[in-house]
C-alpha cells in the first residue's frame, strides 16, 4: 500500500440507466438495504451530473477515463456519442466512404478501447502495477476481461465475488484485483423496452442491491471489506417521450437520401435521433465537415429536389425547439457554438451563443444571448449570477445549475462539438417527440429513452462505502468523472493529466 492511500483495493459498479431520484426512492424506503449500507457511511450524491449528450457511449465511456469528449488527437476522449462518422482531421481525401461507427453492435463495442484514443487513460491504466479486472466492463483496456457464462445481472457481479474468493482463477500472481469495474446493463434494457416505471425494470435494481449484499458478505468473509472501497454509480438517468413519429417520409419529401458507406451511397445526411438529433452532412466530401453557407444552400441528391437550408429545414421537424452547431472559424482552444430555441408558446426564434476557451480541465465557457435566455436559467438565482458576460469553469457551472433543468450544459456542449467527429447540427425536441431513427429508417417504437439534457436524463445516483477510510459526506452535487479520481486517491494514485473530474475527498 501506498503511504498514502487508505484502502488497497476500489471496486466500481455501474449500473446502467439509472435516475438517481429513482435509486435513491427505492432506498430511502428499504428496497435497498445493501446499497443503503455502503452509503450510510460513505461519500453520497444525490445530484451526481453526467455528460451530455446522455447516451450510454459517451456517459459510461467518461466515467471510466475521468474526461469528456473533445479534441482527441490533443485532449478528450475520441467517442463523442453512440454513432459518429470518422471523418478525419485534416479531411482525407483517399477515403471516398468513411465508416460510421455504431456500438449497437459487438462489432463496433470491440472497437471502443481504440476509439478512445491514447491521450486519455482508462482507470486501469492510471492505477499502474497491480492486478485489474473488468467485469463485462466493455471499456477494459489494460485489464483482464471476463465476461459472465450467462449475460445476468446474477453473473456479472458473481464475477466480482469470485476475485475475491478465488484470484488464481484470475490472475496469475494469485492476489486480489486492485481495481474492479463491474458494468450491469439489464436495467438499461430494460428501461427502453418496458420503462422505468415497470415492475420488472425496478425489479433488476433489487437484483443490483442482492447481489451487492452478497458481495459485501464476501468481502467480509475474506477479510477484504475493511481495504475496499465500492463505488455504486450509473451512467445517465431516462425519461418517457410524449409521442412517437416516424422521420421516414419526412427526409423523402425533402429529397435527403441517407449517406449508406457499405453500399456505396454517398447521399446526403446521416443521423441518429431518439429526442436529440445528430446530423451529418456532406462537405466537398464526406471527409469534410460542411461550412455554415453550405448547410444554408444545399443541393440534396434526390430527383427533382431543390436547394434547401437545412438550418430551417430541420426546423420543420415536429417538436424540435432546440438547435446547436458549431461556428466555421473554431479551433480546439477557442470557438463559438450557435445556439437557437423556439418555445411553443410565442414560436418565436430566440438566439445565443456559447464561446470557449481553453481545454480539459482547463476550459472555460461565456454563455450569452440575444433576447431572452434560451435554457432560462435567468428564473434561477445561482445561475443567472454566471450570466455575468464572463468565462466560467466546469465546476462553477456545476454548482450554479445541478439543481435545474439543462444541468452544466453550458460547460457541455462546447466539449461535444469540438471533437471532430461529433455531428455538423444537433436538435432537441426535450422529450416531447421521440423518433427512434437510425442511419436512414426508424428502429424503435418505444418512448423511454435518455438523451436529452434534462436533470432527470442528466442525474444520476453516485455512493462510495465499504472501508472505515472513505469518509462520511453528503456532497450536494458532482460529476460523474469526479468518480476515477476519488477512487485513485483512496488508492494513494495521482490522476492522468487528462482528467477533468477531482477528488471528492478534498470536500468541505
Amino acid at each position: 500500500m501506498s503511504s498514502k492511500a487508505k484502502v488497497n483495493q476500489v471496486i466500481l459498479i455501474l449500473i446502467d440507466d439509472v435516475r438517481a431520484s429513482h435509486l435513491f426512492d427505492l432506498m430511502d424506503n428499504g428496497k435497498l438495504p445493501n446499497i443503503a449500507q455502503l452509503a450510510k457511511s460513505g461519500i453520497v450524491s444525490r445530484n451526481c451530473i453526467t455528460s451530455f449528450p446522455s447516451i450510454t457511449f459517451p456517459c459510461y465511456s467518461n466515467i471510466i477515463i475521468g474526461a469528456y469528449s473533445g479534441y482527441y488527437p490533443k485532449e478528450g476522449s475520441g467517442i463523442p456519442t453512440y454513432h459518429w462518422i470518422n471523418r478525419s482531421d485534416p479531411p482525407s481525401s483517399s477515403k471516398k466512404f468513411p465508416f460510421i461507427r455504431s456500438y449497437s453492435h459487438a462489432s463496433g463495442i470491440r472497437k471502443i478501447d481504440n476509439d478512445l484514443g491514447t491521450n486519455v487513460q482508462t482507470i486501469f491504466e492510471q492505477a499502474g502495477e497491480g492486478n485489474l479486472l473488468s467485469a463485462m466492463n466493455i471499456i477494459n483496456r489494460c485489464s483482464i476481461f471476463q465476461p459472465p457464462k450467462i449475460y445476468n445481472t446474477e453473473m456479472i457481479l458473481k464475477i466480482v465475488e469470485e476475485a475475491f474468493q478465488m484470484p488464481e482463477k484470475f490472475f496469475s500472481t494469485k492476489e486480489v484485483p486492485k481495481v474492479t469495474a463491474c458494468y450491469v446493463p439489464k436495467t438499461d434494457d430494460l428501461m427502453h423496452h418496458r420503462g422505468f416505471d415497470h415492475p420488472e425494470y425496478i425489479n433488476e435494481i433489487l437484483k443490483c442491491d442482492k447481489y451487492i449484499g452478497s458481495l459485501i458478505k464476501t468481502l467480509k468473509n475474506t477479510g477484504y471489506y475493511d481495504s475496499t472501497a465500492i463505488c455504486i454509480i450509473s451512467d445517465h438517468g431516462n425519461y418517457k417521450a410524449e409521442q412517437m413519429h416516424d422521420l421516414e417520409p419526412f427526409f423523402e419529401r425533402k429529397g435527403l437520401i441517407p449517406y449508406v458507406p457499405k453500399k456505396k451511397i454517398i447521399g446526403d445526411f446521416d443521423t441518429t435521433f431518439g429526442s436529440i438529433g445528430f446530423f451529418n452532412f456532406r462537405g466537398e466530401t464526406w471527409q469534410h465537415h460542411p461550412n455554415i453557407e453550405q448547410m444554408m444552400n444545399f443541393k440534396p441528391s434526390g430527383i427533382g429536389s431543390k436547394e434547401l437550408n437545412l438550418f430551417e429545414t430541420l426546423w420543420e421537424i415536429p417538436g424540435v425547439k432546440l438547435m446547436y452547431y458549431r461556428d466555421d472559424d473554431n479551433t480546439p482552444d477557442k470557438g463559438i457554438i450557435h445556439l437557437e430555441r423556439r418555445f411553443k408558446k410565442t414560436g418565436k426564434k430566440l438566439k445565443g451563443k456559447i464561446e470557449y476557451e481553453g481545454h480539459g480541465k482547463n476550459q472555460k465557457t461565456k454563455y450569452t444571448f440575444d433576447d431572452k435566455d434560451l435554457f432560462e436559467y435567468d428564473k434561477n438565482e445561482d445561475a443567472m449570477k454566471l450570466l455575468d458576460n464572463k468565462a466560467h469553469s466546469i465546476d462553477e457551472w456545476l454548482t450554479a445549475t445541478y439543481q435545474i433543468d439543462c444541468p452544466i450544459l453550458i460547460d457541455q456542449i462546447p466539449r461535444y462539438f469540438k471533437n471532430p467527429r461529433s455531428c455538423d447540427i444537433m436538435i432537441s425536441t426535450i422529450g416531447e417527440y421521440g423518433f427512434g431513427y437510425e442511419h436512414g429508417k426508424t428502429v424503435a417504437t418505444y418512448p423511454y429513452s435518455h438523451d436529452i439534457a434534462l436533470k432527470k436524463s442528466m442525474t444520476v445516483p453516485l455512493i462510495i462505502g465499504g472501508s472505515a477510510e472513505v469518509p462520511s459526506i453528503e456532497i450536494p452535487c458532482c460529476k460523474t468523472t469526479d468518480a476515477v479520481p476519488t477512487l485513485l486517491d483512496l488508492l494513494g494514485i495521482k490522476p492522468h493529466w487528462s482528467v477533468v473530474g477531482k477528488t471528492l475527498l478534498n470536500y468541505k
